[in-house]
């Protein structure tokens, strides 16, 4: 009995030994390992470049996000696809470029570095491969929206649009959500509701603290703080509301420290970046929009 259990834990610990270097000798060494395949779902051929109701490009195959991630995985087809929106923004050079950047219900809440949330992450890293095609930064604007499920089929939406008088504002910047590090947006998460007192997340203190340091090396620049609101209230409310909550963030960066010029403005209700007629809307419309300059 004794030398039966002694030869099975041999032949076991052999086994250990032989079955990693047989692996390493035959798949790695002479390169005769079948790949192991994995599957993943199929993509449909349903993405488009839209202009208003006019479909400028069709016919072409989603884009695809692992669960968490913000980093597609690209097809050749989707490679195809993003040269061609570029080669169109770049003929048309009165039609800017609406990216909206989506997120499953399971992925609600979680945001991404300096980003509040996964759909705007995403879109930031399609709009870093427009600009890699030299797409100018300043005519791509970015939006976001969460599914009600898990099966995030058309992860990311294209629109182009043309920029109307009242998409600016007084400074003659695109009132859209850049959400860019010199022109970022951050929702009214960062304050309770219809509350002044600011209570910045994680994502805001990722990017405040790389504006800090900014600052420090850049001290002739300066920063613009605009308020906004949602469309409940009376304006004259809604305009004090916005600006109060700027304040409150611009004495955010004096606590830390930051000594560079520091303007507020508020726009109230006049400047909406979505429709006050739904609640994610209204809460898109409540932020708050910092501009370094």
């Amino acid at each position: 009995m004794r030398k039966t259990l002694i030869l099975g834990i041999g032949l076991l610990t052999a086994l250990l030994f032989i079955l990693p270097v047989r692996y390493l000798y035959v798949c790695k060494i002479m390169n005769n390992c079948a790949p192991i395949e994995v599957e993943s779902p199929a993509r449909s051929f349903t993405l488009s470049l839209m202009d208003g109701d006019s479909v400028i490009l069709k016919g072409y195959e989603q884009l695809a996000f692992a669960n968490g991630t913000v980093a597609p995985d690209l097809t050749v087809n989707n490679q195809d696809f993003l040269d061609k929106v570029a080669t169109y923004i770049k003929a048309n050079p009165s039609k800017n470029l609406t990216i909206t950047g989506l997120s499953r219900k399971s992925e609600e809440g979680a945001s991404f570095g300096m980003f509040e949330n996964l759909g705007v992450a995403r879109a930031n890293a399609i709009r870093d491969f427009l600009v890699q095609r030299g797409i100018n930064v300043d005519r791509i604007s970015l939006d976001h929206s969460t599914i009600a499920g898990e099966n995030l089929t058309e992860p990311v939406k294209f629109e182009l649009f043309e920029p109307r008088p009242d998409d600016y504002n007084e400074e003659g910047g695109l009132v859209k959500a850049q959400f860019r590090f010199d022109n970022m947006t951050f929702s009214d998460a960062n304050f309770e509701f219809n509350s002044d007192v600011f209570k910045p997340g994680s994502a805001f203190n990722i990017w405040a603290d790389s504006v800090t340091t900014y600052f420090e090396l850049n001290p002739t620049q300066s920063l613009n703080i605009i308020g906004h609101t949602d469309n409940i209230g009376k304006v004259q409310y809604n305009e004090d509301l916005g600006l109060r909550r700027a304040q409150s963030a611009k004495a955010f960066f004096e606590k830390e420290g930051v000594e560079v010029p520091i303007k507020t403005a508020t726009r109230g209700e006049k400047s909406p970046i979505a429709p006050n007629t739904t609640a994610a809307g209204r809460q898109k419309n409540r932020r708050v929009n910092f501009v370094i300059k």
